[in-house]
């Protein structure tokens, strides 16, 4: 398989269902309306097609970007510090707006105009999902990301509401609304300036239940709350002009390896990514393939087990092994993946864990859509603190 160099896997069907499937992980999200099913029900068969032909639905003024190589996903996933607010920022652990940010004309959370939030007359029950279960341990980048249907109108009695703490102590963050495509429910995410400390608690409280969601819409409030937890604090930044990714744990460079990245006709993505799945399983089971493989197809090959295979975009683009690749370190000859040499692919898989970050440097590709998975780190702060979809708060 020495000829095959594009040996990318980055996903033709519909990037809304990638989107939506991946959270699942190998855990089922809890929210209060079902449980969502795991990615492989989502997904149905093994697909392949045409790199670009994904249309993604940014949040304005985000641009609309095209989707990206080949995968075939048929995937049930394995799956911050303290920082100063912004504008906009929330102190999240009192669900109040910080004095420096609060919009003219707010409302502290504690006057009788914050508590008089049910609506009035004939109402539609907003139900919220959780990407997150309860006691999940999960990498420093993992963001909040919880998804409402039908759609609030209105964030201001949420966000007023809404606290989270880490470790006991208020977050100072913010949540960001968007409707990452066309159709599908939207969804608040929540994070920090920086990343999550390691080996933290993070606490997540919605006393919301029957308050508005914006006319003629009232929170269900099933979902009361959500615990979960860092691990080690795992990043990794992949430079283009060295062809190496260099390994951090807790602080301290555990690795160096090779890569080869995309070619110059499928460069890789530029940006911060968040590891999202690891392998996947076999179709019609809850069994992980041996070896984290995950069965891909792309130009020239079909449904080709690629081993020990980390995804870091909805879209398709995966950190793996890759064998047949005759120029890592030396030259980028993929379909946009990261290939690394067997051994490193193995040992990088072992060491992941969902919601580890790994930064691209100095590709020739654009920089990731924020909401080609866990991308909400491309967001500038400055742009983030403000809201996104939902302003009102």
């Amino acid at each position: 398989m020495d000829g095959r160099n594009d040996d990318d896997e980055r996903g033709s069907r519909a990037g809304k269902l990638l989107h939506e499937a991946f959270r699942a992980r190998a855990h089922s999200a809890i929210g209060d309306l079902a449980a969502v099913p795991p990615m492989s029900s989502g997904l149905g068969p093994d697909v392949d097609g045409p790199r670009r032909n994904r249309h993604v639905l940014w949040a304005a003024p985000l641009a609309v970007a095209g989707a990206v190589a080949v995968a075939v996903v048929v995937v049930s996933a394995v799956s911050h510090g303290a920082s100063t607010a912004g504008n906009g920022a929330v102190a999240a652990g009192t669900g109040q707006a910080t004095a420096s940010s609060a919009p003219s004309g707010s409302t502290p959370s504690g006057s009788a105009a914050s508590r008089s939030t049910a609506p009035t007359g004939p109402v539609a029950t907003v139900h919220v999902t959780s990407a997150l279960n309860d006691g999940e341990v999960v990498g420093v980048g993992e963001p909040i990301v919880l998804s409402f249907s039908p759609a609030p109108t209105d964030s201001s009695a949420f966000t007023r509401a809404a606290s989270v703490t880490v470790n006991g102590a208020p977050a100072i963050g913010a949540w960001y609304w968007e409707r990452p495509y066309a159709g599908q429910p939207v969804q608040a995410h929540f994070r920090e300036r920086t990343y999550w400390p390691a080996h933290a608690t993070i606490h997540v409280t919605l006393p919301i239940s029957g308050m508005s969601a914006g006319k003629g819409l009232a929170y269900s409030g099933a979902l009361s709350s959500v615990t979960f937890r860092t691990g080690d604090a795992h990043v990794s930044t992949v430079d283009a002009a060295t062809l190496t990714m260099t390994v951090t744990d807790n602080g301290t460079v555990v690795k160096t390896v090779p890569v080869s990245l995309g070619k110059a006709a499928t460069p890789t993505y530029n940006g911060t990514k968040i590891v999202m799945q690891k392998g996947e399983d076999v179709p019609g089971t809850n069994t992980l393939r041996p070896q984290g493989t995950v069965m891909m197809s792309g130009p020239h090959y079909t449904n080709d087990p690629v081993p020990w295979s980390v995804r870091v975009t909805a879209s398709g683009e995966y950190v793996h092994a890759a064998g047949w690749n005759t120029h890592i370190g030396t030259s980028s000859t993929s379909n946009g993946c990261t290939n690394l040499k067997p051994a490193d692919g193995q040992w990088f898989y072992e060491f992941s864990q969902l919601g580890d970050v790994v930064t691209y440097l100095h590709t020739d590709g654009t920089r990731m859509n924020p909401f080609d998975g866990l991308g909400d780190w491309n967001i500038a702060w400055s742009q983030w603190s403000r809201g996104g979809l939902l302003i009102t708060h």
